[in-house]
């Protein structure tokens, strides 16, 4: 039986709301505005006009602009229990990381990032969701396949207080070679290196020339930006989009 229940009259939150659990693989079903929630629901997902009306102390209210933001903040919540001793991270490092989160070894949720600088505001905002002892009861373990990027995830997580691991990232991707949430799941489950110092970022000759030949992409072929700039933002310090405008000046 399906936990998660959408019931409004508005159809296009409706639909939005499906294709979110979907998304997310939440088993869930949807009723009229009008049937009774199924006994052992955990909660059901309405207008905020809808939840208040009924007074049921199971429903969330949402709008069409806050789904993400609702769904994911009540989700990581009840799915992780009242009682965590501890949240851990695992991030499979890359151009396009890979992050998941466990509650005492426990997966919770999976996510496929697009930017590295996305991994430091997805982990403060789920560990905000979850846990109010931030960061106390948080462990980030980052896979050290791409050094460059990890070191520079390390950094980030030393800078917001969390304690850090470093993981071998032998043996961690399955299947694919490109699917960075399973090598995430595999990287939060192993044990690593404690890091409590923050790492030296020295981006090779070949992250420089690939950084510089996105640029060109970026630029549609009017600019290629010089080494100097590459390097910053291989290190962090700016992003692609921040140099290719400062190049273009």
């Amino acid at each position: 039986m399906a936990l998660v229940v959408i019931r409004t009259k508005d159809f296009q939150l409706a639909y939005r709301l499906i294709k979110k659990l979907r998304t997310l693989k939440i088993s869930h079903i949807q009723l009229e505005i009008n049937q009774i929630i199924p006994i052992g629901t955990l909660l059901w997902f309405g207008t905020p006009e809808e939840v208040n009306t009924s007074k049921d102390p199971n429903g969330v209210a949402c709008s069409i602009n806050n789904i993400d933001y609702v769904v994911n903040k009540t989700l990581n919540k009840i799915l992780a229990g009242p009682d965590v001793k501890i949240l851990t991270f695992g991030v499979d490092s890359g151009p396009r990381p890979g992050l998941a989160w466990f509650t005492d070894d426990r997966l919770i949720g999976s996510k496929q990032l697009e930017l590295v600088d996305e991994v430091i505001d997805e982990i403060i905002n789920t560990v905000n969701q979850i846990s109010p002892k931030f960061p106390d009861k948080t462990l980030i373990k980052i896979g050290n396949g791409h050094r460059t990027i990890s070191n520079r995830i390390v950094n980030e997580c030393l800078n917001n207080d969390f304690q850090v691991q470093l993981i071998d990232e032998k043996h961690t991707s399955l299947g694919s070679r490109h699917d960075h949430v399973s090598s995430a799941k595999s990287i939060g489950l192993k044990h690593g290196i404690l890091i409590c110092d923050k790492l030296e970022i020295v981006p090779t000759r070949g992250e420089v020339r690939e950084i510089q030949r996105i640029s060109r992409l970026v630029s549609e072929g009017k600019a290629t930006i010089p080494s100097n700039l590459a390097i910053s933002v291989a290190i962090g310090n700016l992003s692609l989009i921040e140099a290719v405008k400062l190049h273009s000046k």
